[in-house]
């Protein structure tokens, strides 16, 4: 024992050493105690590293929770969970409320924190939630709370909009009461997330809004950064680099997301592009840049400028669009719309879309022909024949009056001025062979065209032209679909029918032979025909032959030269 303090003594830097492995050794221990799920065996919750079981919690720094799933009550659970929220409640119960996330403590985001206005104002954070699983949604409570400086978040409101699971009633008002800066609005009926994202907005006290999803989770120094570019310009629309969370073993995937950028297609539907493929350059990758659209579910804005730009179209159905509108709004009514990569906030992509699978109108064609209609001018076409309409009808998709007539009084910029300045990778899509409107044979002349008599249930057939039967408007666009309504021909290979589009060709996937007038199924190489007989005739699919005036169509093709 002597030789030994004579040695720490004489060595002072083994003293350091021999504290340091006590302290880690104990960590590991209480670290060790903590990672095992109460409801799990220790056999059913494998390590994040190497071999050595419970080395630390589930998902702690952003990690997957590995399971068992060869235990059937596990897989079972997952099953179940998938279905009803989209995502793994039981790997999510398994993760800490508090779990630490990756940092990046990148010198380049240091240096421009050093640099933020002082006196940032406070925001408002308004979360929106729908049936949410418990764990899910008070982690998100709880990454705010742990992760925002005190003086710069002025309250968090949770708007329920109409739960019904018993979880998100008294249970969810009990546990945050010791929070003062939680505050939870019910709506009084079902709402939909647009609706409700008004609400929160409109009860909220501070002139800053931030609005995230009820599945998130925000990095440390998420929130400084984006009320930096906001306190700067108060046109600004700021949003966080999102950080993919797997909704299955919610690990965190941070590899990929700066090199993102928001964009969509001709459909409207949201999607990613690589920063790369936009012509704006930067000095640095982590500088704010330009976003030609926002996922919508997070970001920062000036109340005063949501509001002028009229906040959200309140005639929108439940959910999907309202972030392309927003994005539509903020470039050509003034402002600007930018992705701050100094903000880092993880998000669970969900499987399917619980909030809006029981609804039985097709809210997202709903949505996209009122956005199209208000905003993107004699551009409206595409998105029309993309989904099959031949034209807006306020009897299907309500009216806009009052939104156009807010973008007339807002002196807002037309559409043109965003492809040409915000979004000129977005290119008209003049497909040779696209047409639009009816669809007629030449073996049974100009008086039967293709029909559907109901676009959701019918079969496709041929029947006598009328002008008024929308089952005999289709579109054949640059997705390669025969499209009515958002449904579109598909072949199985022994059965044509109309079911939803799905955009992947396939079955789907037919090419107009301008010069042979034939329809050829991309997925089975054979042709749209139709065969008569004693009681009439009847659409099939037949092998190809150029010569046949069964296999021959006559339509009215699509031309976007105007456009250019």
């Amino acid at each position: 024992m002597f030789f030994i303090i004579r040695s720490l003594l004489t060595r002072p830097y083994l003293f350091i050493v021999l504290c340091i492995a006590f302290v880690f050794l104990n960590i590991i221990i209480y670290l060790s105690k903590e990672s095992v799920h109460p409801q799990t065996s220790s056999n059913d919750v494998y390590p994040l590293l190497g071999s050595t079981k419970a080395l630390y919690p589930p998902g702690d720094m952003g990690g997957a929770v590995i399971l068992n799933k060869s235990n059937p009550s596990i897989a079972q659970a997952i099953r179940a969970s998938m279905k009803r929220y989209g995502l793994n409640e039981y790997a999510s119960d398994l993760v800490s409320m508090h779990r630490r996330l990756p940092i990046f403590p990148d010198p380049w985001c240091q240096r421009v924190a050093a640099h933020f206005l002082p006196n940032l104002p406070p925001t408002s954070i308004v979360v929106v939630f729908y049936n949410e699983a418990w764990s899910v949604l008070v982690r998100t409570v709880h990454s705010i709370l742990d992760h925002s400086p005190p003086h710069l978040l002025q309250e968090i409101i949770l708007v329920d909009d109409y739960s019904s699971f018993p979880h998100l009633k008294t249970q969810l008002k009990d546990y945050f009461e010791a929070y003062p800066k939680v505050r939870i609005i019910r709506a009084a009926m079902r709402m939909g997330l647009i609706k409700a994202r008004v609400l929160g907005a409109k009860m909220a006290t501070s002139e800053v809004l931030t609005f995230l999803d009820a599945h998130v989770e925000c990095a440390e120094g998420w929130l400084e950064p984006l009320l930096d570019q906001v306190a700067r310009n108060e046109t600004t629309v700021a949003l966080p680099t999102i950080d993919k969370i797997d909704p299955l073993d919610l690990g965190v995937s941070t590899n990929i997301s700066l090199l993102l950028a928001g964009a969509f297609e001709w459909d409207l539907n949201f999607g990613w592009c690589e920063r790369k493929q936009l012509h704006k350059r930067y000095a640095h990758p982590l500088e704010p840049f330009d976003t030609p659209a926002m996922a919508g579910g997070l970001f920062t804005i000036r109340r005063s400028f949501f509001e002028r730009l009229g906040w959200y179209d309140e005639g929108f159905d439940i959910y999907g669009m309202e972030n392309i509108e927003l994005s539509f709004k903020t470039w050509m009514c003034g402002g600007q719309l930018l992705t701050v990569p100094c903000s880092r906030v993880g998000h669970i992509q969900k499987e399917g879309h619980p909030y809006i699978q029981n609804f039985k109108r097709d809210v997202q064609l709903y949505n996209s022909i009122r956005l199209a209609e208000v905003w993107m001018d004699e551009y409206k076409r595409i998105v029309f024949d993309v989904n099959g309409v031949p034209y807006f009808s306020e009897e299907l998709f309500g009216s806009v009056e009052t939104r156009q007539r807010f973008r007339q009084h807002a002196g807002c910029k037309p559409f043109r001025y965003y492809l040409e300045t915000v979004f000129p990778e977005l290119t008209i899509p003049n497909v040779f062979g696209q047409f639009r409107g009816k669809v007629k044979n030449v073996a049974l002349g100009h008086d039967h065209c293709l029909t559907v008599v109901d676009t959701a249930k019918g079969s496709p057939h041929m029947a006598p032209c009328n002008e008024a039967d929308s089952g005999q408007f289709w579109t054949h666009s640059y997705y390669s679909d025969i499209n009515s309504y958002k449904m579109c021909l598909d072949f199985t290979g022994t059965r044509l029918r109309s079911i939803v589009c799905h955009r992947r060709r396939g079955n789907q996937g037919w090419m107009y032979v301008v010069e042979t007038k034939q329809i050829w199924n991309m997925g089975h190489g054979s042709c749209l025909a139709v065969s008569t007989h004693a009681n009439g005739s009847s659409l099939v699919m037949q092998k190809c032959n150029e010569n046949s005036k069964q296999q021959q169509w006559l339509v009215t093709f699509i031309d976007y030269s105007d456009l250019f």
